[in-house]
């Protein structure tokens, strides 16, 4: 049964309810990240070739692979949120994240079961990936009915913003510490499990605090009650809002390009690539971090002051030139990796900061959930999980110039896909 009582707006203030939100967040962008931070160190133990890069390429296209999955999560997991409730989908998703990431923590190497152990790290991922595809618009759900009217943007940029990036966060720190405590040998040989055994630990909190969080399933924006509504009719809704749903697809799949080239893309580049320091490459990657972690409330808060739909497309078409940035970093040099990940870091931290308010508005809350979630599934499938893969691809193809116009030309399709749903009446919450 779906509670009765709807918790007012402005809940999300209480610090308790805003960390078991926020913190599960956190910890299912931390589970998910450490695998991309540690995909160049895993990846001979799973993959063994004779020349390390085509090993990081194989735990790329894993990581990859996991994404796959994400959009079959939205369509299972989102009409039973948006049916039965929104509390015990959120409990469901951190509870498999933590036990996936507790078994890749102890999971046999090729050397022990031989090419098992490649596809049993696979099945893991998957099964990451459909949890995660109802996760992040799930929590969207919840945090946009919490947050006071007037500061949506503002709180979606501390649950969907901040905490994403404190899970993001948490795992550059985690690989520093790790890295620095045992030394690039030792990483390289099993000090890289070490960072999926935290993630593990930290989830025993994070599940007992979403205990606590409100139901927020009640009477939807639309004329359909969303408690009684069948799995039918929400996707009858979504058919009728197929162009915003390819906006979420592209707003999400953009912003998602960004993130996971500065996150994992440019990392794996340095570590595997270029065979830099890799307790160094963590430490700038954490400094990308912290960046991002107090960017997501500042532009959330400037959205609200202003006309969100206008901060969005300023702050989406900085992606164009951005991506160029990443064309300086062709060869070993710390010092431009550096340049290229903090410099470049603003204009990520600004829409990731503002994508999640930005896609969760183009849907109502009677199909949010299910809405949502298979555009954000689908854009960070097609375009975020391939990120890293294709970066590292091309350069060895000495294609990598692509790369920048790649990633710009997705930006710049997603502001005029926003602007089309929008002119068509596809925002359903105060611009």
């Amino acid at each position: 049964m779906v509670a009765s009582v709807v918790p007012k707006r402005g809940t999300l203030g209480d610090k308790k309810i805003l960390t078991g939100l926020g913190g599960g967040v956190a910890l299912e962008w931390y589970d998910w990240n450490i695998y991309g931070l540690m995909a160049s160190f895993l990846a001979p133990h799973f993959f063994p070739s004779d020349n390390p890069v085509n090993s990081t390429l194989a735990a790329l296209a894993v990581f990859a692979t996991g994404f796959v999955t994400r959009p079959l999560g939205a369509v299972v997991l989102g009409p039973l949120a948006d049916r039965v409730s929104h509390k015990k989908v959120l409990i469901l998703c951190v509870s498999i994240m933590a036990v996936t990431t507790l078994a890749i923590t102890f999971l046999p190497t090729y050397d022990q079961i031989g090419v098992t152990a490649g596809f049993l790290l696979l099945a893991l991922r998957l099964i990451q990936g459909l949890v995660t595809g109802a996760e992040a618009p799930v929590a969207n759900t919840v945090a946009m009915e919490l947050a006071p009217e007037g500061n949506r943007a503002q709180y979606l940029g501390v649950v969907s913003g901040s905490f994403v990036q404190l899970g993001i966060l948490i795992s550059m720190f985690a690989s520093f510490l790790t890295s620095a405590a045992v030394g690039s040998d030792a990483m390289h040989e099993w000090g890289w499990r070490i960072p999926f055994f935290i993630g593990t630990v930290l989830a025993v909190a994070i599940v007992w605090l979403r205990r606590t969080l409100p139901e927020t399933l009640k009477k939807g924006e639309s004329t359909e009650d969303a408690q009684h509504a069948t799995t039918g009719g929400v996707w009858r809704e979504i058919w009728e809002r197929r162009l915003a749903l390819l906006a979420i697809v592209f707003v999400v799949g953009a912003a998602q390009v960004a993130n996971y080239t500065w996150n994992t893309g440019l990392p794996n580049m340095a570590n595997s690539v270029f065979d830099e320091n890799s307790t160094l490459v963590f430490a700038i990657i954490s400094g990308l971090g912290v960046m991002l972690v107090f960017g997501g409330p500042v532009v959330g808060r400037f959205a609200d002051r202003r006309r969100a739909s206008r901060v969005f497309v300023f702050c989406r078409l900085l992606v164009i030139p951005a991506m160029g940035l990443t064309l300086l970093y062709t060869r070993p040099g710390l010092g431009v990796f550096a340049l290229v990940v903090l410099l470049g870091g603003i204009v990520v931290c600004l829409n990731m900061g503002l994508v999640n308010f930005t896609a969760t508005s183009l849907m109502p809350l009677s199909c949010r959930a299910t809405g949502v979630g298979l555009g954000f599934a689908l854009g960070v499938m097609l375009f975020g999980g391939t990120a890293s893969y294709i970066m590292i691809w091309l350069q060895q193809q000495d294609l990598y110039w692509l790369f920048g116009v790649y990633g710009g030309g997705v930006a710049a399709l997603s502001v005029v896909l926003y602007l089309v749903a929008k002119k068509k009446g596809h925002v359903h919450v105060d611009d």
